[in-house]
């Protein structure tokens, strides 16, 4: 349980036995606390009949004790206490502070408090006090040791005090927040014969407030209206509020304070003025907003990240050029002497060998792209529509590189599978293992098949540039033990790209990737693996990207938009072309 510390009141001194007599806790007066503001009335705090234990501090520190409680007891004014200082260097300094006015105030410490409506509920227990420095209330300064009445005939002279209270902390938020008090005042405390107890009070002579100043960086008041309570026993109105009235500001506050700052023994009650906080809940049936009112609106960040555009990654295989594609295509001839035209000749006069040679046309074919649409004038006209548009173009872009990129592709399969027109027909058996090979090397057929590939385009008298697998040879590639290649061979992969090399005595070629649609015909679940020579085919764009063409549809409002695109394909040398891999059943 948070026991209360409440600022109060004077001090007088006996220099006879060194003792002094002081105002605890005022009644009818604003109380500043650890707990908030708040008033005391007669008979809410109950003071113990033995004051054995009951200690005097100072600060509130206590681990300094300085004297003890004397007598302690109840007057229309407040709640009174008699302390006498221990003769111990601590307790004399203490007394002498005191007298000098340097820390001449009281300070009660009152556990078991229970606010409502900003006042004390009976049932608190005085414990202890303090001397402290600042004062918080009216006739809180110190009287003189030859005006020092007995404890019962303690008169408080007039007097004006001015305090100023800072706490600060920092919420669950990690806000800091500053709680500034101000407080102007002034109060007259006067003990009554037993013949003025007898008449009617005279309302003057009650401690009268004249003004309090409340000043804070997010606090306006200490007294507010919420929707419920921050106290568990704080009645409620018919439309579940709670008055003005029954909040204190400054407890809650306090309370929040002690469960930061994990105070021993407070936590348990700060929480507890918690307790009934209202549930203000979002997006759901009987919270603040419901799941369909759209008070809450999403943050709109425009076109989100969808991956890298698409790079061409193998019409580059071939000879790649951009410039003017003639319409009637291009053409050309090879020519081929069927056996050696040199022969031996035996001299001497003799004949001397002949042959002829045969030629063959060759011609480009052309593929055609497009897209286009009739677009409304208001997304160029009006703001927030051009940007989206952009977005549309660049998509077309993209896909007009992926469409030409996979239609070079499979020119590429074409010209080294069928040669003379037959599908499949130019398929070359992957060998055997070697004999001695592990049983388990389940990687090592790729990597056989591979070099027979590059060996074959060797073999037809061109360099090889490049390999292109299917996901299966992939695969096996780049788990393959790097002492199951052969000697001479070095394999290097980038796993992530789909992209590896290979150098081997024919020289660097680059692998790459390619989906299993791109090697029709064959057996999926077996590696498959085309080679080639860079100089083999050629691949010519009509511009490095589509054609983009604009008109205006004046009659609808419109804008037409189209990009086109064409493909010359030009299949130079088919012998530069190998495919090792294995027919579908």
């Amino acid at each position: 349980m948070e026991p209360v510390i409440i600022d109060a009141g004077t001090l007088t001194f006996s220099d006879a036995d060194m003792t002094a007599t002081g105002l605890l806790i005022p009644y009818g007066v604003q109380c500043r606390s650890n707990l908030g503001m708040f008033t005391f009335a007669k008979g809410d705090v109950t003071i113990p009949t033995d004051f054995t234990g009951m200690s005097l501090n100072i600060e509130h520190r206590r681990e300094s004790v300085v004297g003890g409680f004397v007598n302690a007891w109840e007057q229309d004014e407040g709640t009174f206490g008699t302390f006498k200082y221990a003769d111990t260097p601590a307790g004399r300094q203490a007394y002498a502070d005191g007298k000098s006015g340097k820390r001449k105030n009281l300070s009660a410490e009152v556990a078991n408090v229970r606010i409502q409506g900003g006042k004390a509920l009976p049932g608190a227990n005085l414990f202890a006090a303090a001397q402290v420095e600042r004062p918080a209330f009216e006739g809180a300064t110190l009287l003189a040791a030859e005006d020092t009445p007995s404890s019962d005939s303690y008169t408080a002279p007039d007097a004006a005090s001015s305090s100023r209270y800072v706490t600060q902390f920092t919420d669950d938020q990690g806000v800091k927040w500053s709680r500034v008090e101000e407080t102007t005042s002034t109060t007259t405390v006067t003990k009554l014969s037993d013949a003025d107890e007898a008449d009617e009070p005279n309302p003057d002579d009650k401690p009268a407030e004249k003004e309090t100043t409340l000043n804070a960086s997010a606090i306006e008041s200490p007294l507010i209206t919420v929707p419920a309570t921050f106290l568990g026993s704080a009645p409620r109105g018919s439309n579940g509020l709670v008055k003005a009235a029954d909040i204190d500001l400054g407890t809650v506050f306090a309370a929040i304070h002690a469960i930061k700052a994990k105070v021993p023994g407070a936590v348990q009650d700060a929480e507890t003025l918690l307790a009934a906080l209202a549930d203000i809940k979002y997006d759901t049936a009987g919270g603040l907003t419901t799941a369909g009112s759209g008070i809450l609106q999403p943050a709109w960040v425009g076109k989100l990240w969808q991956g890298r555009r698409y790079q061409q990654k193998y019409i580059d295989l071939g000879t790649h050029t951009f410039g003017g594609i003639q319409l009637g295509g291009r053409k050309g001839y090879t020519m081929n002497a069927g056996a050696e035209l040199v022969q031996s000749w035996a001299g001497n006069k003799a004949d001397i060998p002949s042959g002829s040679a045969t030629t063959a046309t060759r011609a480009s074919t052309l593929r055609k792209y497009g897209w286009g649409a009739d677009i409304a004038r208001e997304w160029f006209d009006l703001e927030g529509g051009a940007d989206v548009i952009e977005e549309l173009i660049k998509l077309v872009i993209d896909s007009y590189a992926r469409v030409t990129d996979r239609d070079a592709l499979s020119d590429i399969f074409k010209i080294a599978s069928q040669g003379d027109g037959v599908a499949l027909s130019r398929t070359i058996a992957p060998n055997a293992l070697p004999a001695g090979t592990p049983a388990n090397s389940a990687y090592y057929p790729a990597a056989v098949q591979l070099i027979q590939a590059i060996e074959a385009v060797t073999d037809a008298d061109d360099t090889p540039t490049f390999a292109v697998v299917n996901p299966v040879a992939w695969a096996q590639l780049i788990y393959t033990p790097k002492d199951l290649l052969p000697e001479f061979v070095q394999l290097s992969v980038s796993v992530g790209n789909g992209e590896a090399g290979v150098d081997a005595a024919s020289g660097k070629v680059v692998v790459k990737k390619a989906p299993q649609a791109y090697f029709p015909g064959t057996k999926t679940t077996d590696p498959q693996v085309v080679a080639g020579a860079k100089g083999g085919i050629e691949f010519k764009e009509q511009g490095t990207t589509p054609i983009s063409l604009e008109a205006l549809d004046i009659a609808r409002g419109g804008v037409d938009r189209a990009n086109v695109g064409y493909l010359e394909t030009f299949n130079v040398r088919p012998e530069s072309f190998a495919f090792v891999g294995t027919k579908a059943a």
